[in-house]
């Protein structure tokens, strides 16, 4: 009972050192997710800044666009004040013209004739005042009139160079957010890009985790047959000369099929022909060609427990033969799915595999 407290030791401590190596490829998933968060947590943070520059830039931008349109209001209603006074005088010029056109063809002489017709100095004298207001009024008026027309070309001249001005802000400004809408479309892709990354990540753990669950499961299983297996017989022997492992127990690249899978024993690099040993007491079960083990033996020790020793070149017992712990049951080689020789050693828990070093 002594060495079975052993056995259950040395698969408590193998559990405890799986379940450390996994947790700390665990943790370092989480680094890696903690790290994403964070990058994507900065990228939110400057979304959210582009995004009120870019409001405040269109906001700007609709402002001038507010004084822009007023502008073009203004400098649309001085064209038309400008039109008008270009139609006022042209009025004005043409009853100045009419008049004089009228006056030659009553064959008078104009203002000269209104003045002789006077029948006394008053009447002359209100003549000459009447004429004098009429001409001055008609030069008056011509002369305000293109003293509004010129006022108003100024105008639209300063309204027409305010507009402009105004064009250039608003082009500035647009570019401006133009570059800050592409940023923003840059920072999306790095955004998308960190889901998806964080997204990996997480399936990842959630594999990891359901591989650990699924390991635990097994190793809670292993250990529960070896406890109920009754197995007393004391750590096996070393199933041959050789103490080079070339290959460990769980998964592996397979050499042949180059597949990620399970490895259900420990290989032992040993030369052809090399003895081969019964690591416990028991009865020969099988002796014969076993598929890809190539030639194989395996001895059933009792109490759910059982060996087999595979690649084998030759067998040295036969079926339902009784062998003792260090008798020669095989010589090494190199048979079945095999790629140079060696021992495939394995131990079977009521036909479930289990680690064979646990058991030495």
């Amino acid at each position: 009972m002594k060495r079975k407290s052993v056995v259950l030791m040395l698969i408590v401590s193998l559990v405890l050192t799986l379940g450390v190596w996994n947790l700390s490829y665990a943790d370092d998933l989480q680094d890696q997710m903690d790290a994403v968060e964070q990058e994507k947590a900065a990228a939110s943070e400057e979304m959210s800044a582009l995004t009120e520059k870019v409001e405040a830039a269109q906001k700007e931008v609709d402002e001038i666009q507010a004084v822009i349109d007023v502008k073009q209001v203004e400098i649309e209603q001085a064209i038309a004040d400008i039109e008008q006074t270009k139609n006022d005088i042209n009025n004005r010029q043409e009853g100045l013209n009419d008049r004089l056109r009228t006056m030659y063809k009553n064959g008078s002489v104009g203002y000269l004739d209104v003045l002789l017709g006077s029948n006394n100095i008053s009447e002359f004298l209100n003549n000459v005042e009447m004429i004098q207001r009429i001409y001055q009024n008609d030069q008056d008026t011509l002369v305000e009139l293109e003293e509004q027309h010129q006022l108003l070309e100024k105008k639209q001249a300063v309204l027409e160079t305010e507009k402009a001005e105004l064009d250039v802000e608003k082009d500035k400004i647009v570019v401006k957010k133009e570059e800050l809408v592409a940023n923003q479309a840059a920072l999306q892709e790095k955004i998308d890009a960190l889901n998806a990354e964080a997204d990996a990540i997480s399936a990842e753990i959630e594999k990891r985790q359901r591989e650990l669950e699924e390991q635990r499961r097994q190793e809670e299983l292993q250990q529960q047959q070896q406890e109920n297996s009754g197995y007393d017989g004391g750590a096996l022997m070393w199933p041959c000369d050789s103490k080079i492992i070339t290959s460990e127990f769980g998964y592996r690249v397979h050499p042949l099929t180059g597949i990620y899978t399970g490895h259900t024993g420990i290989d032992i690099g040993c030369a052809m022909y090399a003895p081969i040993y019964a690591a416990e007491d028991g009865t020969v079960i099988m002796s014969q060609w076993y598929g890809g083990y190539g030639y194989a033996v395996v001895i059933d020790h009792g109490n759910g427990m059982s060996t087999l020793y595979g690649h084998n070149e030759e067998l040295y017992v036969s079926v339902g033969q009784k062998v003792n712990r260090g008798d020669v049951i095989a010589g090494a080689g190199s048979t079945g799915w095999s790629t140079g020789p060696h021992l495939h050693f394995e131990v079977r828990i009521y036909g479930e595999y289990v680690d064979p070093m646990g058991y030495f």
